[in-house]
């Protein structure tokens, strides 16, 4: 594949490298045009022609020139002419309780984060919470984990357009995965060339429901198909092994992070940083969590130990809960589990257990 050339950017004249499927809009009839990033999209658009709509609050027919005027509520597209219009339909829209999203990922491999997305689930699963698992990796590792197979993955879900819901399979009372595979890697592909290639997660999981945590285990790449699950989730928690090269990719991390809430316009926040395998007895393990909290203070979670117990429950096809309840790495993804709840709790309604028997 040849090297991307730069553009011009149609808004505010500024020189840039595209890398994302708005940046370049090109429409029949209409040269084509660049945007550097989403607020120069938004006022590019602003400017042209809009597509003839009627107002869902006042009934007023207006042209829709800005993408706030697209109003997703109840997985349905409603249409406001101006900023008290769309506060209304908002205000008139069904609530349910704030869904947690929540992406594990480290750019380097080998730091534990499908076994952290595995354990924190099941954690937050056996404490009543509905959670959802996504295997964003081409690997297929959550399933291997669990024994377990999906035949819609998550594939079909970005490429076929499969609802999340249909794709999902229930594993362990109040946990349902959705299955990955190498077809990820062909999703890739195809996600090159689609237009807004970065959101189509986040798209097809408008109106997911019934659920109080998605839990997302990325790859560790930043891949089209990581863009994806950075653009749908809410906070990155962050695996990092006690060693020195575990730092490097922790900072690769915060500059990915950074470059999607410039370009994307998605503020992703850092919940938390892990450190995983942790060996009291090591003076690196020491060393690299010193290091971590003098630059994320008390983001920095309780470590996970290293344990023999956790290494085999995959080959078991169980959680580390199922496999050795009684274990160091149980007890530390206890307290991980209760972390995550006490800093994500407030903003919970009632649980999905209670709001399906309403």
């Amino acid at each position: 594949m040849g090297a991307l050339a730069e553009e011009r950017c149609s808004v505010c004249g500024k020189s840039f490298l595209p890398r994302f499927g708005f940046q370049i809009e090109s429409r029949p009839g209409v040269p084509p045009r660049a945007y550097c990033t989403q607020a120069c999209r938004l006022k590019g658009q602003g400017t042209a022609g809009g597509e003839q709509k009627t107002c869902s609050a006042c009934g007023r027919p207006f042209a829709v020139r800005l993408a706030v005027q697209t109003v997703q509520t109840g997985g349905e597209a409603k249409y406001a002419c101006s900023p008290p219009c769309r506060e209304k339909i908002l205000a008139a829209a069904p609530r349910s309780a704030p869904l947690n999203k929540i992406a594990v990922l480290n750019q380097k491999g080998g730091t534990g984060k499908t076994t952290t997305a595995i354990n924190l689930s099941a954690g937050l699963a056996q404490a009543g919470k509905k959670t959802l698992i996504i295997d964003m990796d081409a690997q297929g590792s959550v399933g291997a984990s669990l024994g377990i197979n999906g035949e819609k993955t998550v594939y079909h879900v970005l490429v076929d357009g499969v609802k999340p819901q249909d794709a999902a399979v229930p594993i362990r009372d109040n946990l349902d995965v959705i299955t990955s595979n190498e077809t990820v890697a062909s999703a890739e592909i195809i996600l090159t060339n689609a237009t807004r290639r970065e959101r189509v997660l986040k798209e097809r999981c408008e109106g997911l429901s019934g659920y109080d945590y998605v839990i997302l285990d990325c790859a560790p790449s930043i891949s089209i198909v990581n863009q994806n699950a950075l653009t749908f989730a809410e906070s990155v928690l962050i695996p990092v092994a006690c060693d020195y090269l575990s730092l490097v990719g922790v900072k690769q991390i915060l500059k990915t992070l950074r470059r999607i809430e410039e370009v994307l316009l998605h503020p992703v926040r850092v919940l938390g940083v892990l450190p995983t395998f942790y060996d009291p007895r090591a003076r690196i393990t020491h060393d690299v969590v010193r290091n971590l909290k003098e630059y994320f203070g008390d983001k920095v979670l309780p470590p996970i130990r290293m344990s023999t117990r956790l290494k085999e429950a995959p080959s078991h096809k169980k959680t580390i809960y199922e496999h050795a309840p009684e274990s160091s790495a149980a007890v530390d993804y206890s307290k991980l589990t209760e972390r995550i709840e006490a800093m994500l709790g407030p903003r919970q309604a009632a649980p999905a257990a209670a709001r399906a028997a309403s």
